[in-house]
């Protein structure tokens, strides 16, 4: 237990921010001319990562009848399969960047990391 007032509050860590309680996601419109609305509100346990979400708030957004034609998002909430599934599933692009490779290999100039290997999609 991590909270003696809340059982359900969890021990939450996202890059160097650390807290005791719950995660909210929030979508909200960004067009310029337009004024900003939040459109859909996600409270889940700290300790849910941001890209299990992803889906989840799609089909949230897409029972309301507010998909946006693009969902921008921060590096949490991509990974590969969301970026093909998005378009494909709720006709929305999922526009966020990638995570960087942190893996051993790019940290080390002697290492081969994934940046080294490329597909020739001509050659097959």
């Amino acid at each position: 237990m991590d909270s003696p007032y809340d059982p359900d509050a969890h021990f939450g860590n996202k890059r160097s921010i650390t807290w005791t309680g719950y995660k909210v996601h929030l979508t909200e419109t960004c067009d310029e001319d337009m004024l900003h609305v939040i459109t859909h509100v996600e409270t889940t346990a700290a300790a849910v990562t941001d890209v299990t979400m992803t889906e989840p708030i799609h089909h949230a957004l897409a029972d309301k009848q507010l998909v946006p034609d693009t969902h921008i998002v921060d590096a949490g909430y991509v990974n590969a399969p969301l970026l093909v599934e998005s378009p494909r599933d709720f006709h929305m692009a999922l526009l966020g960047p990638v995570r960087p490779d942190i893996s051993w290999q790019a940290q080390n100039e002697r290492a081969y990391d994934l940046s080294q290997f490329h597909i020739d999609w001509e050659a097959q």
